[in-house]
């Protein structure tokens, strides 16, 4: 949250390595705030690492999420009722969520394309790039970058891996939630409308992905079981 972001920060949280590895946040500006100015001697930098997903499939994801989810500030019970083209036509559908994160402006701001590009650019020089479509690709890859592995009960610990790529978490319940309508429908179209920007930042997030396998070419696989 942010709040909690402002307590890490008032707590200098990433002023040793040992005090924390990993950072979870959809606030990318303001997590980069906890980190001290850039090329100074000593300071301790983050690198960035994120999960793209389609953004149809994110729209449909969060609308299904917030009807269920009563320990969030967003739950929305009264939308379990609504459609999907109730959902799309109304003013809580995401309008480039993406973009907007990356390049911080919030949802008052009118996109352009040179927005488009900052974000883009953004994505270029400081993002690892995973893809939910290739999940388990990009968490090797990730394994491999960060040096990602087991140290504890390697078998044990991969029972969970494989649980998690199999089942996932914080799902909704089997047989309940709005499957993301087909292309050409008018729920898709009306998704699509709102998310014209991060639908071009989604397609150059996956030739990003392709091009930055050649960061992993010389990294044997199955990095997580090294020295395991």
């Amino acid at each position: 949250t942010l709040d909690g972001l402002i307590r890490a920060k008032r707590l200098r949280l990433v002023r040793t390595k040992s005090m924390v590895d990993l950072i979870v946040s959809p606030y990318l500006h303001e997590v980069d705030q906890l980190f001290g100015p850039p090329f100074v001697d000593g300071q301790i930098r983050g690198r960035v690492v994120t999960m793209f997903r389609h953004p149809i499939e994110r729209a449909i994801s969060t609308f299904n999420y917030l009807q269920i989810a009563h320990w969030e500030p967003e739950y929305r019970p009264e939308m379990q009722g609504w459609t999907v083209e109730q959902y799309a036509t109304s003013d809580v559908i995401e309008d480039n969520w993406m973009t907007r994160q990356l390049v911080h402006v919030d949802s008052s701001t009118p996109l352009n394309m040179g927005h488009l590009q900052l974000a883009m650019d953004v994505i270029r020089r400081k993002v690892f790039v995973g893809l939910m479509s290739r999940f388990e690709e990009s968490l090797e890859r990730f394994e491999a970058i960060f040096q990602w592995k087991y140290t504890f009960n390697p078998t044990e610990q991969e029972a969970c891996r494989e649980s998690m790529l199999a089942i996932g978490s914080n799902v909704s319940p089997r047989g309940r939630g709005n499957p993301v309508p087909p292309p050409g429908t008018p729920a898709y179209n009306f998704i699509l409308s709102h998310n014209k920007f991060d639908m071009q930042l989604y397609k150059y997030a996956e030739s990003l992905f392709d091009e930055q396998a050649r960061l992993v070419t010389d990294i044997e696989g199955g990095f997580r079981f090294h020295e395991a």
